[in-house]
């Protein structure tokens, strides 16, 4: 199979930088995701990869060697777009067996992978159907059977869910992982949703503005994020970002969050996020689900706040609660029992704060 290493890649269009000095490095049978907004340079940095596009700057290595004058037909690499790009003229069968045939793969042999294929993805009852009469999702799951059919060495896969309905998304999630484990392939999959990046990949590589933010495991994104950009993008909802001030007196340490009141840090792990940090311009992070509504004794360290809006989703409930201008959102599992305008006070978790500077918003205290 095949590595990936990015080395300062670069491209420009005129006096756009899409992609500005972009590092990176995917392991072979790897899956990583490209994450981020529309316009952040990940579907320009997959085309580079696949040698539709040509660097403005920087190399591109595979297995150690560099590709960046290769053309796209010799780097062996499969590509799914989030239009189909199917032939829609042809049968089920003729569009699976296509790049088998370009390739010189004998009928019998061709035939063999075509039905396997076809049974891996569920379309052995749609074979000799033109796929001009096939649905949406039909179609995506041809397009993506005839990329992975040939088993190129490296998959490249833009988007290619974007268009499907909710339930086939969750469906396609698991046979997308199948189809990887399967085949032993290195993939590489552009996506704006965090959602189907945490779900597939191995690690996530989160874009905006053509840098690279952050790489690493989904998890380690997730929980250690680097920056408020990477904090806000990635959890549905995102992570709470609270202003407040650095107090130090009396022998405490102390986060002001004006109308909310004035919290003393107790937990070494957020006072080590402290330490360093300016007095103002701080930004106090939580994820939802690490909130909590404390009972009325409760007397740790918390946020006295009220509730602003009560959002129930199903399996959660999402509870808005405000005082001031600060605003945090807490979630509940289940259906949670909270009146609107009800006072109460959002006890803060011990080992799951962050802190961010405002300014940079670069989160203090990660080495």
């Amino acid at each position: 199979m095949a590595s990936i290493e990015l080395v300062k890649l670069t491209k420009k269009f005129g006096s756009l930088v899409a992609v500005k000095e972009f590092d990176l490095e995917i392991k072979d049978k790897e899956f990583v995701a490209l994450l981020g907004p529309s316009g952040c340079g990940k579907t320009t940095t997959m085309n580079m990869i696949a040698g539709i596009e040509a660097p403005s700057g920087g190399q591109i290595l595979f297995d150690g060697r560099d590709v960046k004058a290769m053309a796209p037909n010799k780097r062996d690499v499969g590509f799914v777009f989030q239009n189909y790009a199917i032939f829609t003229h042809m049968t089920v069968e003729q569009n699976l067996a296509f790049g088998l045939r370009v390739r010189g793969v004998k009928r019998a042999e061709s035939d063999r992978r075509v039905k396997e294929m076809a049974a891996l993805m569920r379309l052995e009852d749609r074979l000799d159907w033109l796929t001009a009469k096939l649905s949406v999702n039909e179609m995506q799951k041809v397009a993506i059977g005839r990329s992975a059919i040939t088993e190129p060495a490296i998959f490249l896969l833009d988007e290619p869910l974007s268009n499907l309905d909710a339930a086939f998304r969750a469906f396609m999630r698991t046979e997308l992982k199948h189809l990887q484990h399967q085949f032993q392939q290195t993939m590489v999959y552009v996506t704006h949703d965090q959602i189907e990046a945490m779900s597939l990949a191995d690690r996530i590589a989160v874009m905006d503005l053509g840098v690279l933010q952050q790489y690493g495991s989904p998890i380690e994104v997730y929980n250690q994020p680097c920056n408020t950009f990477v904090a806000n993008f990635m959890g549905s909802p995102s992570m709470n970002l609270v202003p407040c001030r650095l107090s130090e007196g009396n022998g405490a340490t102390s986060l002001d969050f004006d109308d909310a009141g004035v919290v003393v840090v107790d937990d070494d792990d957020l006072l080590r996020r402290c330490k360093g940090a300016r007095e103002a311009g701080l930004l106090f992070g939580a994820r939802p689900e690490d909130l909590d509504i404390a009972p009325p004794e409760y007397g740790g360290a918390g946020l006295a706040m009220t509730v602003s809006f009560v959002e129930p989703i199903g399996p959660r409930t999402i509870i808005h609660l405000s005082a001031g201008d600060r605003k945090v959102k807490v979630s509940k599992e289940k259906q949670y029992p909270i009146e609107f305008g009800a006072k109460v006070k959002v006890a803060l978790p011990k080992g799951k704060c962050h802190l961010f500077d405002a300014d940079s918003g670069r989160a203090l205290g990660v080495e």
